[in-house]
């Protein structure tokens, strides 16, 4: 059988062409063919276009600037849907001819998404161990981890004035030697917490009450230990019926009270700065002081419950 077909040139007829159905097939496997390898290369170039107008908008954070938001949800959700079209291209038959170009595409793109995933690690670390390094004190009670997190945070707030000039995603993920930046500070923060937490539970051993505090509010009583009556938000967690204890101008304790507003008074005036910073050192004779002190007011309203003449009704409401 034979397909006529009428095709022109330049204004004029120039005769009837003719396909053998054979032929036919053919071409059809060839358009075919090139249909799809078309539509993989449009695919190709529109994931490109696509980072043209992402942006990792910075937002004010300490001092410096923090990711988050919208752009950055934005940006780890294109990653995830291109992996997938180029890793599905990737497979296809029809991409061969610009199979380099793929490569190199899924290379960046899992590149950039490790980098922004521990990107956002690092920063979660560091706005934890901001605050906690920010302390004199703690500072000098672990230097070698204070400069380790002092090295980290250098890099942290240049990557990040580098981000805030020139927020365009495709310049962010060309800065050079990002990876290594945020590798390498997330491996510092590592040994810092390691060390943070070592801190911490010699702390928990040298008083026992302090497991009932959770690790943000210790390292809050750590970190303000020229100040003992910032412990006082924290007492009833270490001291269940404790709601606060009574101190004086010159941060002596001399009492504690109770969730009732029920006062004991101490039998020994507890002396918080001749601790020299180190909370554990004075809570230590504050338990103890505690007991004896409710020991003492036992003792003492036995006595006077034994007294002729008196009165319960007057001596409960002392007592």
């Amino acid at each position: 059988m034979i397909l006529d077909t009428d095709y022109t040139g330049e204004g004029e007829t120039l005769g009837t062409l003719q396909i053998e159905d054979g032929h036919k097939d053919k071409l059809e496997d060839i358009a075919d063919t090139a249909s799809k390898e078309f539509s993989n290369e449009r695919i190709l170039k529109n994931m490109f276009k696509d980072w043209e107008p992402l942006e990792f908008t910075p937002s004010d954070c300490k001092g410096t600037y923090k990711l988050g938001g919208e752009s950055i949800e934005l940006i780890q959700q294109t990653l995830d849907d291109h992996l997938i079209k180029t890793q599905t291209m990737k497979g296809s038959p029809y991409a061969r001819y610009f199979i380099d170009d793929i490569l190199k595409w899924e290379e960046q793109l899992i590149k950039t998404q490790e980098n922004v995933e521990m990107w956002l690690k690092v920063q979660a670390v560091w706005m934890y161990l901001e605050p906690v390094f920010s302390s004199e004190d703690i500072m000098k009670q672990m230097p070698v981890e204070g400069n380790k997190f002092r090295e980290v945070d250098k890099v942290w707030r240049r990557l990040m004035t580098l981000v805030a000039e020139d927020c365009k995603a495709y310049s962010v993920i060309k800065i050079d030697n990002l990876r290594g930046m945020v590798f390498d500070s997330y491996a510092k923060l590592e040994e810092v917490q390691k060390g943070l937490n070592q801190y911490l539970e010699s702390k928990r051993g040298l008083f026992p009450r302090f497991f009932f505090l959770s690790d943000p509010e210790l390292l809050e009583i750590l970190s303000e230990t020229k100040e003992p009556t910032k412990v006082q938000p924290f007492l009833k967690k270490c001291f269940e019926a404790i709601e606060k204890l009574e101190f004086d101008d010159e941060r002596k304790i001399h009492a504690m009270f109770s969730s009732e507003g029920e006062r004991v008074p101490y039998v020994k005036i507890i002396d918080p700065v001749a601790a020299k910073g180190n909370v554990e050192e004075w809570l230590r004779p504050v338990e103890e002081v505690m007991i004896k002190s409710v020991k003492d007011v036992i003792d003492k309203s036995n006595l006077d419950y034994s007294k002729p003449g008196q009165e319960r009704e007057k001596w409960v409401t002392q007592w």
